[in-house]
């Protein structure tokens, strides 16, 4: 039987008019075929080509699509891979204002691809962050001394950043605003930003989350101003906005550096009344005091606010805490372990369990033990030359329990892998009565069977 010729020989066999007919014809039948060619082989303008292009993104939507206009989970990801590759693959013949414009037109969609595409997976994010990218880098890339350019682009940037494409997405409208910072050497450019800035914080006054907003958009003309502008512009500026966090912290940084302590501890005490309502920042501003009283050795200060810090969870302070301590060192461990254990809070637990750890304190750890059989898996094999049998019948009470609450295959691997364990460190004798024990009790549960035999 002879062997069927490749479409390459076949195709070398055509005429040009047979080929250009095979085209037209593929081309009536693929929207997405005839948009493509339409873009890479077309000699319109600009205007002419960009209109191409969009359409070429459409028919890249509509390919992914449902009949609901809803492109799924499963196609997700290729519609997003092909649309990375418009965004890249676009010729502009180094024209850097068309190459803008396809960029935007790629950003765009993508925004609205979050109402339109199961993004599960992040895939839409990736695309809105590499259209953002590739606009980043064209800006970046601009001619200095091409100010027509450079003024093209900052009315480009700033009229999508008032489009309403960003409605619900601020860190990208942000993000936006921060690529057009890279164009503020020209004071005027530099004016138009600050004005579309302030804009946008005004009109972020009345969100949900506007103060997020504001924060980021205030960091940008700050930035500005730290680069075109005096220091004392800058120092006022950030003083007369340290009801945002950012700003707190960058005073407090700037305060520190200067050696000027008493305004750290002013600056932090304020931070934690204004910020109560936030534990994450007014445990920062904490940090930010103990630090200020440790460089101008407050002793005292620094003693309590430790004790307090540890109390929520941060285990760094113990070691301060031991550090200032000048009683006897076991006393000293003792009162420590004793108000932990008074203290509520899962953090507080977690702190106690580091500290009996670190320490080797196998007493507390069995006292722990009792109190919490659950918690044998972790400490066995560190109790075991202490507590040998006492070990063991918690152990072995504990994957009884395990055993009896046990339903389905993944719960009974949990079970023998318990086991196992239990064998490698009271013995391999008594993991095998173990399994003798389960094999007679469990023997209507064959899956559980099948994993005790795996032991074996």
């Amino acid at each position: 039987m002879s062997k069927q010729p490749s479409i390459e020989k076949i195709l070398n066999k055509l005429t040009k008019d047979e080929l250009k007919g095979i085209l037209l014809e593929l081309a009536k039948q693929d929207e997405h075929l005839r948009n493509a060619l339409l873009l890479q082989y077309g000699e319109g303008n600009n205007e002419q080509r960009l209109a191409s292009y969009s359409k070429l993104i459409q028919s890249t939507v509509r390919r992914y699509s449902d009949r609901d206009g809803f492109i799924p989970y499963r196609e997700t990801h290729r519609f997003t891979i092909e649309m990375l590759e418009l965004l890249e693959n676009f010729n502009a013949a180094n024209d850097e204002r068309l190459e803008l414009e396809a960029a935007l037109m790629i950003l765009a969609e993508a925004i609205e691809a979050f109402q339109y595409a199961d993004d599960s997976n992040g895939d839409i994010g990736i695309l809105v962050d590499s259209a953002l990218e590739r606009i980043f880098m064209l800006t970046c890339s601009l001619n200095k001394q091409d100010l027509a350019l450079q003024q093209y682009y900052m009315n480009r940037l700033l009229a999508v950043s008032r489009s309403g494409i960003f409605q619900g997405w601020d860190e990208f409208q942000i993000a936006l605003f921060r690529i057009c910072s890279k164009l503020s050497e020209m004071e005027e450019l530099r004016e138009q930003l600050k004005a579309a800035i302030e804009l946008q914080i005004d009109a972020s006054a009345t969100q949900t989350y506007g103060a997020y907003t504001q924060e980021a958009l205030l960091m940008i003309l700050y930035e500005l101003i730290e680069a075109y502008g005096t220091g004392e512009e800058a120092e006022l500026f950030i003083a007369n906005h340290l009801l945002f966090p950012a700003f707190r912290a960058l005073q407090i940084s700037r305060r520190m550096e200067s050696g000027d302590y008493t305004a750290v501890i002013e600056l932090a005490k304020e931070g934690e009344q204004q910020d109560k309502g936030f534990p994450g920042l007014v445990i920062k501003w904490k940090n930010a005091r103990y630090e200020a009283y440790k460089q101008r050795n407050l002793k005292k200060e620094q003693w309590l606010l430790a004790k307090e810090l540890l109390l929520t969870g941060d285990y760094k302070y113990y070691q301060e805490l031991e550090s200032l301590n000048e009683e006897d060192e076991l006393v000293f461990y003792r009162s420590m372990l004793a108000e932990l254990k008074k203290a509520k809070g899962w953090g507080v637990r977690e702190i106690y369990l580091k500290l009996i750890s670190d320490k080797n304190d196998v007493e507390e750890m069995m006292s722990y033990v009792r109190s919490s059989p659950s918690s044998i898996e972790s400490y066995a094999a560190r109790l075991m030359d202490r507590y040998p049998e006492e070990v063991e019948q918690i152990y072995r009470e504990f994957i009884d329990q395990l055993a009896e609450t046990s339903s389905n295959r993944k719960d009974y691997k949990r079970v023998c892998k318990v086991i196992r364990q239990y064998g490698k460190t009271v013995g391999k004798d008594k993991q095998a009565a173990v399994i003798d024990k389960f094999t007679t009790r469990y023997a209507r549960r064959p899956a559980f069977i099948d994993e005790l035999e795996n032991l074996l």
